[in-house]
């Protein structure tokens, strides 16, 4: 039996009104700091090796380490959380290996074509995002504590394994040289000793931690200002990228690309979401945090070893803009009590 025609209006109502809602409260912010990127770029002729650098050498190790120290969740929920942001990884990458052998795509694209599909945006878009689903229902703290790990999880992967994508993409190099590469990366040591700050910290008495948080406060502060700062230089850096893009022809599979990451990553976390039999409050959030646009990382990494940097900045440009929609529908899908397993 079809639904009223008024059923089917405030059904509609509801769906622009969230897309609206995140559009302006959260896609809009990044569009605005990338055109500034853009512009600055068409202007000045910004150089991108070394905005590469500043992101990887001085933002992201902060934000990596800031990330960790603060975070307070389960050991539970946290191996949960790693273990299906990895299998979700793994998912997704086989599926695009699948498809980019049956469609032909170039051998010295598909480590590019990777990227884009397995690492996304799950921080500074995905943690907005995750405070504006569950905002009205007063556990947008809740949220955002479950998404730094997928956060974590992505940035770790991204400088282990998409270093080793991203710097074997269009020349072969010795694990070796692979190795070297990675061990060259701060935010790798900046994971390190996050882990290392962690395990002292619960070893110390409240007295002792207190004394030492004192002594180290000025690097506390220094760290929350480079923190503030990485999501406007990443985005202007993205925007800067764009506008150095030159005009090629179509080999670059930016549809699938988008395909691959916008809806093939939130139908195989449902899948996933099955298999593992989550419930409830975790399942929504993990379900939301899948559909999230690739990673300017991926722009990064493939910026500095000039693996097709334009092909990524492109799919990060589209996979960001048309998110709206996607995300919009997944976190319907997650909040709508459509699915037993997302309801609580």
């Amino acid at each position: 039996m079809p639904l009223p025609p008024i059923f089917l209006a405030l059904a509609a109502e509801t769906l622009l009104s969230q897309l609206g809602e995140i559009f302006h409260g959260i896609v809009l912010p990044v569009l605005i700091l990338a055109g500034v990127g853009y512009l600055l770029q068409r202007r000045l002729g910004l150089d991108m090796a070394t905005l590469s650098r500043l992101n990887f050498h001085f933002c992201i190790p902060c934000v990596i380490y800031r990330a960790v120290v603060t975070t307070k969740v389960g050991a539970g929920e946290v191996a949960l959380i790693v273990g299906f942001s990895l299998a979700l990884m793994a998912l997704l990458a086989g599926l695009t290996v699948l498809v980019a052998s049956w469609t032909g795509i170039p051998h010295d694209r598909r480590n590019a074509l990777l990227m884009t599909g397995i690492f996304y945006n799950s921080g500074n878009y995905g943690l907005p995002v995750q405070d504006l689903a569950f905002r009205s229902v007063g556990r947008s703290a809740d949220a955002m504590a479950l998404q730094v790990f997928v956060m974590i999880v992505q940035n770790f992967t991204s400088f282990t394994v998409g270093i080793w994508l991203a710097a074997n993409g269009k020349r072969k190099m010795t694990l070796g040289g692979v190795l070297r590469e990675t061990l060259r990366f701060p935010p790798v040591y900046a994971l390190a000793l996050a882990l290392l700050t962690v395990a002292v910290r619960a070893g110390l008495d409240e007295a002792a931690a207190n004394q030492t948080a004192a002594w180290l406060n000025p690097i506390w502060v220094v760290i929350g200002y480079i923190y503030q700062a990485f999501i406007a230089i990443a985005l202007c850096t993205l925007g800067a990228q764009l506008g150095s893009v030159r005009s090629k022809g179509s080999k670059d599979p930016i549809v699938l690309s988008v395909v691959l990451r916008l809806m093939a990553g939130p139908l195989l976390a449902c899948a996933l979401i099955w298999a593992f039999g989550l419930h409830g409050f975790v399942a929504q959030v993990l379900l939301i945090g899948s559909a999230m646009p690739t990673s300017v990382n991926c722009m990064l990494l493939c910026l500095e070893f000039d693996n097709h940097p334009d092909y990524v900045a492109r799919t990060v440009l589209y996979t960001t803009l048309l998110s709206p929609l996607t995300v919009t529908g997944v976190v319907l899908l997650a909040r709508g009590g459509f699915w037993p397993s997302l309801a609580y």
